[in-house]
């Protein structure tokens, strides 16, 4: 059977890639572009692919010595679409493109290959009210690219992952293929909880200091006049839906109790009722997840992990995982896209 030609685009470290070994769909990786050093080589070590493969900064990309492209994955940068960034959009105050503005490079790239599928991620502010000009800019250029559009918002925990990851996915069909038969995939019962992947032997680093411990118990205070306001209230020590990973690890917890788990409670406890339980910050027990814990959390298996642990910093793994996309939910889209012998069926 002929191998899919797959180009990866904004690849991070490959959740796509994993989703198609995970289903059994025969394909090559044709090349892929990542320009953090980092990054391109952590995919190269998870995919077994040189590094030569990489193509690195995509606004240098000459589309016109690709070649023959089937299928091109693409979760464009979000740091001017997401409520964390500075939500400039496409382009500045000054008229210069943004990072997120860098899906136009994918665009140059898919309407010049022309591949049969491609599949854009991104976070869901895309798809709201502020970005809605860029957003139809989106669509538009893709259709005058050759391509039919079909999007909608996903959540993790709704396809096995209990993490509360929201993404919108555009998946594009070249109209002289499309069929119109594609569906998104339906959204099932989640049977797993965020215990289901915790490990059970965990390094004491993992634990809050004492400052770290005052901080998070002092949220609701901290929190008062921001937009952060009154969330420690109503959040969780240990949710059985993760909250969305942050690129930050463990320094990310600075901006809430995302992910901070208490070992004895395996209920989710809301902050301010565990806060009643202490006696002493000396019996607390909390402390956040693991790098390993997250890359579950993000739908990679442990013999993936296995491949970077000790060749990458502890920061550099949480930014993996956190920049990813959940293998899982890439994998629900694939089976919509491809039958049981890895062919194209739009």
């Amino acid at each position: 059977m002929e191998k899919v030609k797959y180009l990866s685009l904004f690849s991070g470290i490959g959740a796509f890639e994993s989703a198609m070994r995970n289903q059994d769909i025969p394909f090559e990786i044709t090349n892929y572009c990542e320009i953090g050093e980092a990054q391109s080589k952590a995919y190269s070590l998870i995919h077994g692919v040189p590094e030569e493969k990489n193509l690195h900064d995509i606004t240098t990309v000459d589309e016109t010595l690709l070649g023959h492209v089937d299928f091109i994955t693409y979760g464009f940068p979000c740091q001017d679409i997401s409520r964390a960034g500075q939500q400039k959009g496409f382009t500045d105050e000054d008229g210069n493109k943004t990072r997120s503005g860098l899906f136009f490079d994918a665009a140059r790239i898919i309407k010049a290959t022309q591949p049969k599928v491609a599949i854009a991620e991104n976070v869901k502010p895309l798809v709201g009210k502020k970005f809605k000009e860029e957003f139809e800019t989106v669509l538009q250029t893709l259709e005058d690219a050759g391509y039919n559009n079909y999007w909608k918002v996903l959540k993790a925990s709704d396809f096995g992952v209990p993490q509360s990851r929201e993404r919108v996915f555009i998946v594009s069909i070249r109209k002289d293929l499309d069929h119109k038969v594609f569906q998104f995939p339906e959204p099932y019962e989640l049977d797993r909880h965020m215990i289901d992947f915790l490990e059970s032997d965990v390094d004491a680093r993992y634990f809050l200091s004492d400052k770290m411990f005052a901080y998070v118990l002092d949220l609701d205070e901290k929190q008062e006049g921001t937009k952060w306001s009154g969330r420690a209230n109503n959040d969780f020590i240990n949710p059985r839906i993760a909250h969305t990973l942050s690129v930050r690890g463990i320094k990310g917890q600075r901006a809430g109790v995302s992910n901070i788990i208490s070992v004895k409670n395996p209920a989710p406890v809301k902050v301010l009722d565990y806060k009643k339980q202490l006696t002493s910050k000396h019996n607390s027990d909390l402390r956040n997840l693991t790098e390993r814990e997250s890359f579950r959390l993000m739908g990679f298996m442990d013999s993936e992990f296995n491949l970077l642990q000790g060749k990458f910093t502890q920061t550099e793994l949480y930014t993996f995982a956190g920049n990813s996309i959940v293998v899982d939910v890439a994998e629900e889209l694939l089976c919509r896209l491809f039958d049981e012998e890895g062919n194209f069926f739009v």
